[in-house]
């Protein structure tokens, strides 16, 4: 069986944060399953998996910033678009460092 790519293992992180502190008022079951929807739609290979996912971590940060903490930056890199937003320009020029020696 072949190592998950990085973007679904950090979302299956996210997804365990947000069950472990799913009696919090902020996080909802609905919440949590729509993750594990995009989670199996890019395990799968889903024409638009990657987008869904964008727009879902877009979404999340816009609405429940104080949720922000409980995602990996990486992920906002990952997915990039408006996602981008919410890295601080050391953090981008930091991921682009990386990118660059890979």
């Amino acid at each position: 069986m072949s190592e998950q790519p990085n973007h679904i293992r950090l979302l299956q992180k996210l997804k365990s944060r947000l069950e472990a502190a799913s009696e919090s008022e902020v996080i909802n079951t609905d919440m949590i399953h729509q993750l594990a929807a995009l989670i199996d739609q890019l395990t799968q290979q889903s024409e638009t998996a990657y987008e869904d996912t964008r727009q879902w971590l877009n979404n999340l940060m816009m609405h429940t910033p104080q949720l922000a903490p409980a995602i990996d930056r990486e992920l906002l890199w990952i997915f990039g678009g408006d996602c981008l937003h919410y890295l601080t320009d050391e953090e981008i020029r930091l991921f682009q460092q990386q990118d660059e020696e890979n």
